[in-house]
């Protein structure tokens, strides 16, 4: 990358300043709302905060369950070989960019491992379906972007206090205080927070817990408004945890038990701060973010026995460190932007199989993007509305790979991909009530490399692009206090990015890598609805059935033709049913079922690395009064067996947490 295109985002940071110092005063900013793919906004706080008690390791595994077309398959190592799909489109678990980035709050996470798993005191998940979102967003993914928003502060002090306990030792506690001052001229927020539980899995040879989960996190968000019309923003947050051993499991055998000589750990550090200059201008609002994250994945190490008995122990560390800066600009009618951000990534790999040495290598990655983005809506008649947008990314990657074992080889790969993006929505709005929108677009995943193949030309693969549209119909029908959203998609994939994990000739069965499906084709329904039959009775429903097809695929290595075949690690569909009886003080009582389709975890559709449909029922009630409640609750009712997340290669899989329960107390003042 030349020296020029590395000083883009300071001279873009300082464009933005002098742009904000020319700017003629004017009243406060007001808020920032963002709706939905295709123009409407979802109506369940994709939105769905995990529930009280949630294991906290969880993270937005639960929400993921409650999310129309969402899924998340959690290894159990808090982000890393965990993958994340939204309309079928995802990361494979360690080596591609996420289909769905997240941002918290004003911070873009780059990758979908870094994701912290605890979720702070953030009150609402939007999930932007669609990869039109890219003309919104400056880090964006080819199926969406993932939003955790922090709650709007009021004048004054405010506070809120959290416990929970329960079986396998289950704790959890938090703490957050905001304050604003009278004049509105600034305000704060500071939150922290803890959890652990013993693990869910004996290790019956050294009598001890295998996946036991502790963490502390925390967060702190100051604003401050000198002048009527400019705000500044700090956000600082960070999380700390030590955790046992990856939760992983030998498959066909018994899901809470493993029998093994030695155990493992997987800790992880997270932390990110940004700072946000925002001014409203005559005609719109512009505002600068300059963040910085870190992940640090380190020790991360397990013992498993594999391939007839042997032990195969693995060591990994892994971190990575970005930089972003982003520039948006917004009025009534049209919005833009520029992003730039430098992530790099590094990783050591120590792997022993049987007692011998079969691989020792590193890594190191760097990768840059630039991005400029923006829409516009135009009302060419009463009741319709046309946005049109772009997005141009442009990335660029360096890779070297030294290994020592098995062979002595240095080698270093670098690439570059266009990503042109153009969209279309239109909407028809017939009443305050009711929407019917269409829109069209392209996304786009950027290629990269795979560390952990000592084959030079195998390393790299190619960007993942897709095309296609989208259907949304919203409604209120009068007197019956129902509402709901209801869309249809189609996508065309090509070059649909597969992770293959020692599927390989004999010859080559090192090999943990990532390779394109030459076509791949989306389809897909999804219906969500809130309905309030009487007084404080709530029924909440959101269902998605997804088709995710494999339209053109050989195996590289092979030959062998897996066309037709479901996409691996995308469900066949999942959806919620929760009813919940909650007047504002009083008694109160809710119960749900989740469920889940049926997800392959390798392209053949292999029944040993599939995990069929299930269904999971919880229940809680409580006592809710003025300053806060206390609630009774359990979840995995029926203590349903199931794996969260299957890894073929190594032939184990992390199992689905059994049946809990536990209590929490929540006050607010």
């Amino acid at each position: 990358m030349t020296p020029a295109f590395r000083r883009l985002p300071t001279l873009c940071l300082f464009a933005g300043l002098a742009a904000f110092a020319r700017a003629d005063e004017v009243q406060q900013l007001p808020a920032m709302s963002v709706t939905g793919s295709a123009g409407i906004q979802s109506l369940l706080p994709s939105s769905v905060a995990p529930a009280t008690g949630a294991d906290p390791s969880s993270g937005l595994a639960d929400t993921a369950r409650y999310t129309a077309g969402f899924s998340i398959n959690d290894a159990g190592a808090r982000g890393f070989g965990q993958t994340m799909t939204l309309r079928g489109l995802g990361n494979t678990p360690y080596f591609s960019d996420a289909s769905a980035p997240i941002y918290l709050d004003d911070i873009p996470l780059v990758s979908a491992f870094t994701f912290p798993t605890a979720l702070y005191d953030f009150t609402q998940v939007t999930i932007n379906r669609g990869p039109d979102s890219g003309t919104r967003f400056g880090q964006a993914g080819d199926a969406g972007v993932i939003q955790l928003t922090s709650a709007p502060i009021a004048t004054g002090t405010t506070g809120r206090l959290s416990l929970a306990a329960g079986d396998y030792n289950f704790w959890s506690a938090g703490a957050s205080v905001q304050s604003a001052t009278a004049d509105g001229r600034s305000d704060v927020t500071a939150s922290i927070g803890a959890g652990g539980r013993d693990g869910y899995i004996t290790n019956t040879t050294l009598d001890t817990d295998v996946d036991s989960r502790d963490a502390v996190a925390g967060r702190l968000k100051w604003r401050y408004r000198p002048v009527d019309g400019t705000e500044l923003s700090l956000h600082v947050l960070g999380q700390r945890t030590r955790d046992g051993a990856q939760a992983l499991v030998p498959l066909g055998g018994p899901y809470h038990e493993v029998d093994r000589t030695k155990e493992g750990e997987s800790d992880s550090d997270f932390a990110a701060a940004a700072f946000t200059l925002t001014r409203k201008l005559a005609e719109g609002t512009i505002s600068s973010t300059t963040s910085y994250s870190s992940f640090d994945l380190a020790p991360y190490n397990n013992r498993l026995v594999v391939f007839g008995g042997f032990d195969f122990d693995s060591a990994v560390s892994q971190s990575q460190y970005t930089f972003a800066e982003e520039l948006r600009y917004h009025t009534d009618t049209w919005s833009g932007g520029f992003y730039y951000a430098h992530a790099r990534t590094r990783g050591d790999t120590d792997r022993v199989f049987g007692g011998f040495p079969v691989e020792l290598s590193g890594f190191t990655n760097d990768a840059d993007t630039l991005a400029l983005f923006g829409r516009a809506n135009f009302s060419p008649a009463a009741g319709w509305v046309v946005t049109p947008g772009v997005r141009v990314e442009y990335v660029t990657k360096d890779f070297t790979r030294t290994e020592t074992i098995p062979t002595s080889q240095v080698y270093n790969r670098d690439d570059a991909w266009l990503g042109f993006l153009p969209s279309l929505t239109v909407t028809r709005r017939f009443d305050a009530t009711t929407d019917l929108s269409f829109t069209l677009g392209g996304g786009f995943k950027p290629g990269g490399y795979s560390a952990f193949t000592g084959r030079a030309d195998l390393t790299q693969f190619d960007p993942q692009r897709n095309w296609g549209g989208e259907v949304a119909y919203s409604a209120s029908p009068k007197g019956l206090n129902f509402t709901y959203t209801a869309r249809a998609y189609a996508y065309w994939v090509s070059g649909y990015q597969i992770e293959r994990s020692f599927a390989v000739p004999a010859a080559s069965t090192d090999e943990y890598l990532v390779v394109n499906a030459d076509r791949a084709r989306l389809l897909g329904l999804e219906l969500e609805s809130v309905w309030h039959p009487v007084g404080n009775l709530n029924v909440t429903l959101a269902v998605s059935l997804t088709q995710s097809t494999l339209t053109d695929f050989t195996d590289p290595f092979t030959g062998a033709s897996y066309s037709d075949n479901q996409v691996p690690f995308a469900p066949a569909g999942n959806g919620a049913l929760l009813v919940e009886y909650r007047p504002a003080t009083g008694l109160f009582a809710g119960a749900g079922v989740t469920w889940t389709g049926t997800t392959y975890y390798d392209e053949q559709e292999t029944e040993m690395f599939g995990q069929r449909s299930y269904a999971l029922l919880e229940a809680h009630a409580g006592y809710a009064f003025a300053r806060g409640e206390v609630r009774v609750f359990g979840r995995n009712l029926t203590d349903e067996e199931y794996y969260s997340s299957i890894t073929p290669g190594v032939g184990h899989a992390t199992p689905g947490a059994p049946l809990t329960w536990g209590a929490s107390l929540d006050l607010h003042w």
